[in-house]
């Protein structure tokens, strides 16, 4: 076992962080990008110009409204994104049609979609996805269900099998016993028990994430990985293509490539107008000999850690996971690999064999499902989640989440909760990353607070952590945020689980501990935000599903 690593904000690599500068900016490929887009679109407006006032004209408005009439019988496309779209026809009757026309028509080709559905179909053969006749049965088990304290779980402990049964017929999906799970309520802590472990890899080491930054945190996973790479031990590092665009370039992965490190990134980002660029890898696993795996809201950047200031303090979280679980990471990994590798083998078997690790709480009786969720797919499994939590209720619903961005289904589900009586809280930012998304943010306050519902502003900064948690018998924590993006744009994960009472206690804990340090928003208080600033959340919600 490897002596614990402690990360120190000033150690010497602290240092490497770019700094701002104007220069920085204009040579970066994302300034290039955004000049051949803004080119992009005026090509498209000349173009339209050009015609305006032709016959062209006529069959460009016959366009639009057989767009719209699409819009409005369509069963695919999510109410608010309807509205978002006609608000954008009525302004630009033209181009606006010709915008959505040439967005949508790129999710045709979209190779990644259609073989990661034919993985997710071949992974079947790896691992069963039933619930298994011992798991059933323990379930139904009288002994299994009055050792809870908690009346709550044992009144909902069978009804459980229903959802379960869900993620094993639509997301593909088992579920677990047999699992250790560890709550980390603050990054810091969470990267150097990742490092630590890292460090007594014996045969692999997968990385997936979102944000990957050069700092304090990167130089010293770097350092481990070489390590590790040098002794044998497979390293694969696949980061989302918004990195391309900074720091993590293609010449970056040739750079790895000479310490045996692969390293791939998930779709960079093209100067050409696509809606699959919105599909972006926003999941953060990390997987160590198929015995231990990590997820939650951290990225690979010292303000995670608090090693460097953003925002105020950043407050996060993330769970490790032993045993039998960690299979589902290392297949969910696997399969996006697969998918950027565009490799036609997909063999995980050598990866899933283990030794069964011995667990730090072996009398954990709780039932876990890691799962991932990711575009187009028929069902939006973090929002049948959340939705299910919500309406599962009896006592309270608790949330952290960075960003509130909502559509009216969803706003109407808290709201049913609340109504009858649910505590339901919700904690977000009083510093935010982003100043219109604070705006929209705050737009569904009065709402909420009309219907019983309380929101929170974390007063020391900004908070990134996404963690749900109900009635201390089910909980989620993972990268899916309660806005448009994650829950029908991104790649996602969580883990789901039910009944594990010292996790569940841990996580209660940290929410008492953020309530303290935040302020309700009641109406009195949301009564004070200046006018300005409520227009503008107003209008700018209208967008909402475009951000």
């Amino acid at each position: 076992m490897s002596e614990k690593i402690i990360l120190n904000k000033d150690s010497e690599y602290a240092k490497r962080r770019k700094k701002f500068s104007i220069l920085r900016i204009i040579f970066s490929p994302m300034f290039f990008i955004v000049i051949f887009l803004i080119l992009e679109l005026i090509l498209i407006l000349h173009f339209l110009d050009v015609f305006y006032g032709t016959k062209l004209q006529i069959f460009i408005d016959l366009l639009n409204i057989a767009e719209v009439i699409y819009l409005i019988n369509s069963k695919k496309i999510k109410d608010s994104f309807k509205v978002t779209w006609m608000v954008v026809f009525i302004m630009m009757p033209i181009f606006g049609v010709v915008l959505y026309f040439i967005l949508h028509f790129t999710t045709l080709f979209n190779g990644y979609r259609s073989k990661l559905r034919d993985l997710v179909i071949q992974s079947k053969k790896h691992y069963d996805f039933s619930l298994s006749e011992e798991l059933k049965n323990k379930i139904n088990d009288k002994n299994y269900q009055n050792q809870f304290d908690n009346e709550l779980i044992k009144e909902q402990v069978t009804t459980e099998l229903s959802f379960f049964n869900y993620f094993h017929n639509h997301a593909k999906i088992p579920t677990y016993d047999n699992t250790d799970v560890h709550y980390f309520d603050n990054g810091k802590d969470a990267f150097e028990d990742i490092l630590t472990k890292m460090k007594d890899a014996k045969k692999f080491i997968f990385i997936e994430i979102f944000i990957l930054s050069d700092g304090i945190i990167w130089q010293e996973m770097l350092k481990i990985l070489k390590e590790k790479a040098s002794q044998g031990v497979e390293v694969k590092l696949m980061v989302d293509g918004l990195n391309s665009v900074s720091f993590f370039r293609r010449g970056y992965c040739k750079y790895l490539k000479k310490f045996n490190i692969e390293a791939k990134i998930f779709k960079p980002v093209s100067p050409l107008l696509s809606n699959t660029q919105n599909h972006r890898d926003h999941r953060k696993i990390f997987v160590i000999d198929n015995e231990i795996a990590y997820t939650g809201g951290i990225n690979i950047a010292d303000e995670y850690a608090n090693l460097y200031e953003r925002f105020g303090y950043w407050k996060d979280s993330a769970v490790r996971i032993k045993g039998d679980a960690v299979s589902s990471f290392t297949i969910m990994f696997l399969q996006l690999w697969e998918v950027v590798s565009k490799s036609k083998i997909f063999e995980v078997k050598n990866y899933l064999e283990t030794n069964r690790p011995q667990l730090d709480n072996s009398n954990s009786d709780g039932l876990y499902v890691p799962y991932t969720d990711y575009p187009n797919l028929p069902e939006n499994i973090s929002l049948q989640i959340y939705r299910y939590m919500f309406n599962s209720a009896k006592k309270y619903m608790y949330i952290m989440t960075p960003y509130l961005v909502i559509d009216e289904a969803l706003v109407d589900t808290i709201e049913a909760a609340a109504k009858r009586g649910v505590d339901v809280r919700i904690i977000v930012p009083r510093i935010p990353d982003k100043k219109y998304v604070f705006y929209v943010n705050r737009s569904y306050y009065r709402s909420l607070t009309l219907a019983g519902a309380k929101v929170y502003e974390y007063m020391p900064g900004f908070i990134h952590a996404k963690v749900y948690l109900q009635d201390d018998i089910r909980a989620v924590v993972g990268t899916a945020n309660l806005d448009f993006r994650s829950l029908y744009l991104h790649y996602e994960n969580g883990l789901y689980l039910f009944g594990d009472i010292n996790a569940l206690n841990n996580i209660k804990a940290d929410f008492e501990k953020v309530f303290a340090e935040s302020k309700e928003m009641t109406l009195a208080e949301i009564i004070k935000v200046p006018a300005r600033y409520r227009f503008w959340g107003a209008l700018l919600r209208i967008f909402a599903p475009l951000m």
